[in-house]
């Protein structure tokens, strides 16, 4: 491999294993910061986290990428300052487009709360606002650190990024708390804010320590070529981009607009076959409950999005070859691998919804929430994300069929699917909410009609173009017959999870259900084997799948390749 190009998939690498890291922090962030603030503020705080995804997406995301894409072909052609000069035109709208998103985030905070049914989210709008100035300032200097192959930076930056909110979030979510719930909630978000504020200090330091080197590339510089139509250029590379990062928090705020407003037109909903009238408490605290189920969506789905990552360069090589039969074959062992990771998470999630609940959270919320304490609310985050667990499946198959997709060049094309699954959602979302019996349960029916719509467009339009043939033997029942014996090992272990208190109230005892947990990882990949689901050719696209070839090998498991 020429060193370019291992820079590259070192580079990648980097990122990628970064971005998983990140990912999981914030899943366990939120887990946290949900036992600090309860349900109550975890209201306040989902109406304004998708606002601030959205923004942020609008600002900076694609951003990076385009910029490295400029820059890098600048600097290959000797021309540094055609690459500083990018930098700097990016910098200077980034700067205006991270003010502007700022400004409009804090006056229009109420207008904004009050259109997605939180009124009283507000704060929480204002406190996260300036984080959106920083992260756009933040996304040029990565871009720029990219173009030049140093992928470190910006691998650094997001961890800092990540423990900075993980220790300033939950220390001002546990400050502010006592002075009613929306500051709880304020002050949880805040933590973002102050996170983005040092990850932009340390890209700042890093830029400044390096300029003596930065100008005397300049100096030596061949003549610039590039001076006219940057903005355009990066603007059009980014676009696609944009646009695929706008989706989900699309979704996500219409969630949020759908439940609240939804619910708040209803006179009562149906709980546990008991009749509550509805008021704004008691669709607070339902709403709440959103921040209970998504970030344990988040983490098994890290499993699938490293899958997509390491298909995207896989999949260019064998396309930039002109190895048809080579993307296929790659394409059908994704989908495989997809179901492989997909269907376990689903069916271990569905049984395991309200222990899992249980194990994370602690149950002080109810005594919050007086008009639904009797009808355990915990338990209906347990129904939420059951149904939610349904969504595994489908999710895995769409983010593996993305990366597919995006190596073959039809960067669009999971991006239309994805936006024709978010008007089902839309639709579906709607109509069972407004059943009294299903209430907030619809809006994560529509989230699964959302996903599996999406996957099946996504997984039509890979067959086409791949030619890939899936073999209903190797493609989908072995993937089910290892399920299936792990689904029936939880099965059997439910009764010895539950406790039972003196009040008839049931319990879920903690560490039987992380050993029921662990032991049904164990179960479903020794019926892998048994099954013969996963073989080493399969490895080959897996992160980090050469070393396990190797010990199984070892372990005379496999056979070597030839």
């Amino acid at each position: 491999m020429e060193k370019p190009q291992r820079n590259f998939v070192k580079g990648a690498a980097i990122l990628g294993g970064m971005g998983l890291i990140s990912k999981i922090f914030g899943a366990v962030y939120t887990i946290l910061t949900t036992n600090v603030i309860g349900t109550e503020a975890m209201a306040s705080y989902m109406a304004a986290f998708p606002v601030y995804t959205f923004l942020l997406a609008m600002s900076s995301a694609g951003l990076p990428v385009a910029i490295s894409k400029m820059v890098s072909e600048r600097i290959t052609l000797g021309d540094y300052k055609a690459a500083h000069m990018v930098f700097k035109k990016a910098l200077r709208a980034m700067i205006i487009v991270g003010v502007l998103t700022t400004v409009i985030m804090i006056v229009l905070s109420s207008q904004i709360a009050a259109v997605l049914g939180r009124p009283e989210a507000s704060l929480t709008i204002m406190a996260l606002a300036p984080s959106l100035l920083f992260v756009s300032i933040i996304s040029a200097y990565r871009g720029y650190f990219q173009g030049m192959q140093s992928m470190t930076p910006t691998a650094i930056s997001q961890v800092i990024e990540q423990v900075v909110k993980l220790g300033a979030g939950l220390y001002l979510a546990y400050a502010w708390i006592g002075y009613g719930p929306e500051y709880g909630a304020a002050g949880a978000i805040l933590g973002i804010t102050v996170s983005e504020v040092i990850a932009f200090v340390y890209m700042y330091l890093l830029y400044m320590r390096g300029r003596k080197g930065i100008k005397n590339n300049i100096k030596i510089s061949e003549k610039t070529r590039l001076r006219r139509g940057i903005g355009s250029k990066i603007f059009y590379l980014a676009l696609p981009i944009i646009i695929g990062s706008c989706a989900m928090p699309i979704v996500q705020l219409a969630d949020t607009t759908i439940i609240n407003n939804t619910l708040m037109g209803m006179k009562s909903i149906i709980l546990f076959g008991k009749e509550v009238l509805i008021n704004s408490d008691v669709v607070k605290s339902l709403f709440g409950l959103t921040g209970y189920v998504n970030p344990i969506i988040n983490m098994p789905a890290v499993l699938s999005l490293a899958l997509g990552m390491s298909l995207v360069p896989s999949i260019s090589a064998s396309r930039a070859r002109r190895d048809g039969l080579g993307v296929s074959n790659k394409s059908a062992t994704a989908f495989k691998l997809s179901m492989l990771v997909g269907l376990p998470c689903s069916v271990g999630l569905f049984l395991l919804s309200t222990p899992i609940i249980h194990l994370l959270y602690s149950l002080q919320d109810v005594s919050k929430a007086p008009a639904i304490a009797q009808l355990y609310l915990l338990s209906t985050a347990g129904s939420l994300l059951a149904i939610n667990a349904a969504s595994m499946l489908s999710l895995s198959v769409l983010q593996t069929m993305t990366g597919i997709l995006q190596g073959l060049g039809k960067t669009y094309l999971p991006v239309i699917n994805l936006f024709i699954g978010i008007a089902v959602k839309v639709a579906v979302s709607i109509i069972f909410i407004r059943m009294p019996s299903i209430n907030i349960l619809g809006a994560f029916i529509g989230t699964v009609a959302c996903y599996t719509v999406a996957a099946v467009l996504d997984v039509i339009c890979v067959v086409w173009y791949t030619g890939a043939k899936l073999k209903i033997l190797d493609n989908f029942i072995k993937p089910v017959l290892a399920t299936g014996a792990m689904g029936a090992f939880v099965y059997l272990m439910i009764p010895y999870l539950t406790q039972h208190t003196p009040q008839g109230t049931i319990l879920f005892s903690r560490p039987v259900t992380i050993f029921v947990i662990v032991a049904a990882m164990v179960v479903y990949i020794l019926f892998m084997f048994i099954f013969g689901a996963l073989n080493s050719e399969d490895m080959m696209y897996v992160p980090g799948g050469k070393r396990i070839t190797r010990l199984m090998v070892k372990l005379r498991l496999w056979k070597a390749s030839a």
